[in-house]
């Protein structure tokens, strides 16, 4: 066999290597995060890595749009479902952090995260412009604007929370907290 019909797809091994660096991440935590460590998962070469990765800093930023995107195409795909356009990102963003619990994979993905800003805080604010464009629809006056915010610090809340194990929340605890919020609170209204 040549060695063009064993050359993969960039994108292939770009996302073969995130999907390691994700499992690293969630693993070893911080301290044990190294290009090594996630070259030793893949089915390629360090070099190779280094040619889609060629630092540290440009693994983890890859990882967090990786991240980012996902988080952000769950959002869309629920929004989608919403028939009333006023709010729906931010109704969305609410459902899919309650609708389920965090899987294992959530968890590791979430752990990923925190991983990737402890060690780097300038992803902090990759983190935040990759949510951008699941806010971009969010009302702009005043009672509607605070509460996308209200929906959006209790997803982020329950995510932290599930993600830390702070508190068990079943499917009905979750569906209950989903209608407390509901009377007087425009955005939810709508879902």
């Amino acid at each position: 066999m040549n060695s063009q019909a064993r050359r993969r797809a960039p994108e292939t091994t770009r996302a073969e290597i995130i999907d390691k660096a994700l499992e690293v991440a969630a693993e070893v935590g911080a301290m044990g995060f190294t290009i090594d460590a996630v070259a030793a998962r893949t089915s390629v070469s360090k070099g190779a890595l280094l040619h889609h990765f060629p630092t540290k800093l440009a693994l983890l930023e890859g990882l967090t749009d990786h991240l980012s995107e996902m988080f952000c195409d769950a959002i869309i795909a629920e929004a989608a479902k919403d028939p009333q356009p006023y709010g729906r990102l931010a109704r969305a963003y609410l459902r899919v952090t309650i609708n389920d619990a965090m899987t294992a994979c959530d968890v590791s993905i979430g752990r990923a995260m925190l991983v990737a800003c402890a060690i780097e805080p300038s992803l902090r604010a990759r983190w935040s412009e990759g949510i951008e464009r699941v806010k971009a629809e969010d009302p702009t006056d005043p009672v509607g604007a605070d509460d996308a915010l209200l929906l959006r610090l209790v997803a982020d809340g329950l995510w932290m929370s599930d993600l830390f194990g702070v508190h068990d929340v079943s499917p009905a605890q979750r569906q209950a907290l989903l209608s407390l919020l509901t009377p007087g609170h425009t955005l939810i209204e709508a879902a």
